[in-house]
């Protein structure tokens, strides 16, 4: 009997079928649900359910089975399913899902028994017995391994997802991963990806000192040549869940302490004396046994963090043979190698005693005596910006260091970092030294931090976006976690406005989501057009006030920088530019430099920004109760000068009102840059004058085109002289050409 649904019947190729009718909920799939007539079979602990249906579409088919109808039930996923991938072969195809579990309370509740998601055109569906493994196995057997991709690209990239491998738990052997690849993988092919990642671990390929068994990751290569499709491995050695029985009992186990408690937890110490000999091991054996298969689309690299990325611990319980670990966002430079490293760097730096001194205003302070120490237990200001600059730098140097070795061990071979969190400095993960580092071996970036929040996938991506494009290395994107439909176009569009060269999604993203493929397919063609955008605003990134002020960064979503920066970006497209980026000259490619958040910068980057400035440049600065900009040391001479109209060529504005909301700042910024004296482009500033919601962003395309986006709910309207009035759908986006002759008519 069927539940309650919007549904409709139709004959679809020979076959009577019903299906549902689309909600186009980002949030909730669509569901079918079906009654058991008979109560002995309704009460059974094991139940096999067969669903015969038309294979239309792409997209997932699970199950779940009611075990308690109370208040809105109790229900219990599939535990072994198969043949439940749409690929769209127009056949009449079977899949099979078992359930096993008791059932308790009253049946009689109206509520179904079984509910489907994801189906588009069921045939029938029956309780079946007698489910043996060659049923299983007969079922697995007709799932088509001969995909035809739904879209192609002219201009290729690497489009990478998930499929269903094996990252957690202790190594059972590959069976499970490549019964999921069956699934998964024509599906890939289907909807466009033509590379799947795997977690490849260090306990999983050497389980006995020297002795490397790579059975596990040579059975997935075996499965993917069937449909065609390239491996594209996360290679981790140092996080907790995958550090081998035997290094971890063995004395080479030097975890991370935290500075905050005094605890560790076994994620290893970047400056163990150990584990370097240990990771050039994994990487020389592991390039020598794929790279001359010429199975690899690329690898990325797990220096550190607990997943495997380019930053300290911060979070996501992932701990030694998934036991629990002691974890938080912090200072981990609690052990002793840490202290020595950073009296080496303080060595280096002030070369005497005397000169710490006068740097940290300390009477006391030694060498020997120094040690890494809570920011905010430092007493200067000049300590507390020495102690975040050496911890994020001991990051950024390991990470460059596991670079080269990879690319040693794999000259020929794509290199990307992994570089997540979003900008907080105990985090480590410096954007632009990461990037600025892969130029040493030819390598990219993966920046792991976007979410279904465009604003997010905006702020949290955009320094690292900027750095890749500066620099020129590729550059990818990867969700921090699940997103919806919304965030499918979400990130789609931000690759394809920084001319990314990598897209990674979690199958679960997509393949799961019906909305999610929809949109994937609507906009996939678009990866064709993807190009540098033509940005000529940039936004200040302030790290130095990042290490003087945990308010800068530190909460993703409390105040600081981001809720500015967020209504700046709702004006306009910008590019986001730090000391680093400053001093190595990128800001000669700006005609704005807008100031969001801070007052103190370091005095170098202050007289690179006033050069620039007197030649020509635009300087817009917030108010916040009257604030300067000054140096470290206090020098706000600078900005007394631009305040009282001595900036050579260049122009300085600085908004007098009040700081809350953030929108009011941006609204300055707008008529700032629409006044007379505006530097911008006709096509920039044809995207800054258009009339649209709060929901739409632009980006200007390096080929004179606009890149529109509707990040609302509803159809949105974008106008303007230049390109006329354009609809466009909610949570889509698309191309717009413009007119120059119509800019001012």
């Amino acid at each position: 009997m069927l539940g309650e649904a919007t549904l409709q019947t139709a004959q679809r190729n020979g076959h009577w079928i019903v299906s549902v009718i689309p909600s186009g909920n980002h949030y909730e799939e669509d569901t079918l649900g079906f009654r058991i007539n008979d109560t002995v079979v309704r009460r059974r602990r094991r139940l096999v359910v067969e669903l015969d249906y038309v294979d239309d579409g792409y997209g997932v088919i699970a199950a779940k089975r009611l075990i308690n109808p109370e208040f809105k039930g109790e229900w219990r996923p599939a535990s072994r399913s198969v043949a439940y991938t749409r690929l769209n072969t127009g056949k009449l195809r079977t899949a099979a899902f078992e359930f096993d579990g008791e059932v308790s309370g009253e049946l009689d509740s109206g509520k179904p028994d079984v509910v489907f998601t994801g189906t588009k055109s069921v045939r029938e569906v029956r309780v079946i017995d007698g489910a043996t493994e060659d049923y299983w196995s007969g079922l697995q057997a007709k799932i088509p391994a001969k995909i035809t991709p739904a879209v192609t690209l002219r201009r290729p990239m690497q489009v990478v997802c998930s499929a269903g491998v094996q990252v957690l738990g202790r190594n059972d052997g590959p069976k499970s991963s490549v019964d999921m690849l069956r699934e998964y993988a024509p599906l890939a092919k289907a909807l466009g990806f033509n590379a799947v990642e795997a977690y490849v671990r260090w306990d999983f390929v050497e389980p006995a000192p020297g002795h490397f068994d790579w059975s596990f990751y040579d059975a997935l290569v075996d499965e993917l040549r069937r449909y065609d499709l390239k491996l594209f491995p996360l290679l981790i050695v140092g996080s907790a869940y995958t550090l081998p029985d035997w290094f971890y009992d063995s004395d080479e186990n030097v975890g991370f302490v935290c500075l905050e408690h005094g605890l560790s937890n076994p994620i290893q110490s970047i400056w163990s004396p150990y584990h370097q000999k240990h990771v050039t091991r994994f990487l020389q054996e592991f390039g020598k046994h794929y790279e001359p298969m010429r199975c690899l689309q690329g690898v990325r690299l797990g220096p550190s963090g607990n997943f495997g990325e380019s930053q300290y611990p911060a979070a996501g319980d992932w701990g030694y043979g998934g036991a629990k670990m002691h974890l938080h966002i912090g200072m981990w430079a609690g052990d002793d190698y840490a202290a020595e490293d950073f009296r080496q760097y303080l060595r280096a730096k002030y070369e005497t005693d005397e000169a710490l001194r006068r740097a940290w205003e300390s009477e006391t302070i030694s060498f020997e005596a120094a040690r890494p120490i809570l920011p905010e237990h430092c007493t200067s200001k000049r300590q507390r910006i020495d102690v975040y600059t050496w911890y994020n730098d001991s990051m950024s140097n390991w990470c460059e260091w596991w670079a080269i070795e990879a690319r040693k061990a794999m000259p020929n071979t794509p290199i990307y970092q992994s570089a997540g969190g979003w900008g907080a400095a105990e985090i480590g993960t410096d954007y632009t030294a990461q990037a600025k580092s892969m130029l040493k071996v030819n390598g990219g970036i993966r920046l792991t931090n976007e979410l279904d929040s465009f604003h997010q996938c905006y702020y949290a991506t955009r320094l690292g976006a900027t750095a890749a494009r500066l620099y020129q290395i590729p550059v990818g994107f990867e969700p921090a976690m699940g997103h919806t439909a919304r965030g499918t176009a979400g990130r789609m569009f931000n690759c394809i406005t920084n001319n990314g060269d990598h897209f990674f999604i979690y199958g679960g993203n997509i393949f799961d989501r019906q909305t999610s493929i929809e949109n994937w397919l609507k906009h996939y063609g678009l990866f064709d057009g993807r190009q540098a955008p033509r940005v000529e605003v940039a936004l200040y990134y302030p790290q130095t006030m990042n290490f003087l002020s945990q308010d800068t960064f530190r909460y993703l979503n409390a105040w600081g920088f981001n809720p500015y920066a967020r209504e700046i970006r709702n004006q306009l497209e910008v590019d986001y530019l730090d000391d680093r980026l400053i001093s190595d000259g990128f800001l000669s490619r700006y005609k704005v430099l807008i100031f969001a958040w801070g007052n103190q910068v370091e005095s170098g980057v202050l007289k690179e920004i006033d050069a620039w400035l007197r030649n020509g440049g635009t300087v817009i600065f917030p108010c916040f109760l009257h604030t300067t900009l000054a140096t470290v040391e206090g020098d706000d001479t600078v900005f007394k000068n631009w305040d009282k109209g001595d900036t050579g060529k260049g122009q300085f504005f600085h908004y007098l009102g009040d700081d809350e909301p953030p929108s009011l700042y941006a609204a300055f910024v707008r008529a700032t840059l629409l006044g007379q004296t505006s530097p911008l482009s006709s096509q920039v500033r044809a995207a800054l004058e258009s009339t649209r919601p709060d929901s739409v962003f632009i980006s200007c395309e390096s080929d004179g085109s606009l890149l529109v986006l509707n990040f609302g709910d509803e159809q949105a309207v974008v106008a303007h002289p230049a390109f006329g009035r354009v609809e466009i759908a909610s949570y889509s986006f698309l191309q717009v050409k413009y007119d120059v002759a119509k800019m001012h008519s």
